[in-house]
């Protein structure tokens, strides 16, 4: 069996190969990656895995690549990930997510004969959601889409986008609503592992005992990366295609009290709390809570992993193993 990974060396990329990787052994694994030092260095340190330069926007690349590969399995996760990225260049994270995702369905189809017909998972979010009024939450798959990002729009862009390629010309296309979802490594430009790290720093003496926060009172849906990983396996290996599933843990944290349960791990007591001088961002507060009972009764996936007890201690231990 050969598997397609886009955008491998990412951080979800890098934990769903590891995942396949211990857990199917046989099974041969390409992904893509940019040209850039950090990503060469994933190839050159994970030899188990066949690495593709391939910029997702550039739509020869792209097909060049399916037509070498021509895999049994592509999980689609190249993209621009970064919510507040995409208020700073709208154009680069529609771009991206959109086009370079029309870039691959557009190869695959072009390409699908009876000896090549994969089944293709698309990473979408539920940042499509956007904060839940009154009696709202939780969302389910019917529930309303009221974007309120350039990054939400693109993943509503994605989304649809399989719909339609499933309905048009029958590809196995399976549509993931990933609610949040971080872990040990995550770039410190996420929130939670920004937090870790000015933690570790303050532990170090590399930093003041102060953090800058925002708004706390958000209430998210997270899942540790382990956990979402094993998700999208089972979603290509049991969920309907043309359907679109929420993978999330069904349970609302919020930041504060996510914050509190790093601090309370802290070896530094006195933390100070101060307002980030930047404000708030449009995209700040509100509950988006999620409905897995369509996803669990399609896989019979559960939450395994501790999330605020497990997770966020992992996360702190990281970065305190990071040399600043």
């Amino acid at each position: 069996m050969r598997i397609l990974i886009t955008g491998i060396a990412g951080f979800v990329g890098q934990y769903l190969y590891k995942y396949i990787l211990e857990n199917h052994p046989g099974v041969e694994i390409h992904g893509t990656i940019l040209p850039h030092p950090e990503q060469n260095q994933f190839c050159s340190v994970n030899k188990e895995v066949v690495c593709h330069d391939c910029d997702i926007d550039n739509k020869m690349q792209v097909k060049k690549i399916i037509m070498a590969v021509k895999p049994d399995i592509i999980f689609h996760l190249a993209a621009q990930s970064y919510v507040s990225s995409s208020w700073e260049n709208p154009e680069l994270t529609l771009h991206t997510n959109i086009i370079g995702q029309s870039n691959l369905l557009e190869a695959v189809r072009q390409l699908r004969d009876e000896s090549f017909d994969p089944v293709i998972l698309i990473a979408c979010s539920s940042e499509e959601y956007g904060p839940a009024k009154d009696g709202e939450t939780p969302f389910k798959e019917e529930s309303k889409l009221r974007p309120q990002s350039p990054y939400a729009i693109s993943k509503i862009g994605q989304d649809f986008m399989g719909f339609q390629y499933w309905k048009s010309y029958g590809m196995k296309i399976i549509r993931i609503r990933a609610f949040n979802h971080t872990g040990p490594g995550r770039a410190a430009v996420f929130g939670l592992s920004n937090f870790a790290k000015k933690i570790a720093e303050i532990e170090a003496g590399k930093r003041k005992p102060e953090l800058e926060t925002r708004d706390l009172s958000a209430i998210r849906d997270f899942t540790d990366v382990r956990d979402m990983v094993r998700a999208y396996w089972l979603a290509v290996k049991k969920c309907q295609v043309g359907e679109v599933y929420n993978v999330c843990s069904g349970k609302g944290f919020s930041f504060q009290e996510m914050l509190d349960k790093l601090l309370s791990f802290a070896k530094v007591k006195a933390i100070k709390l101060i307002k980030d001088p930047r404000g708030i961002r449009p995209t700040d507060g509100g509950k988006i809570i999620g409905d897995n009972s369509k996803f669990q009764k399609a896989t019979g996936w559960q939450v395994e992993i501790d999330f605020l007890n497990q997770t966020l201690l992992e996360m702190l231990n990281y970065w305190r193993e990071v040399r600043f």
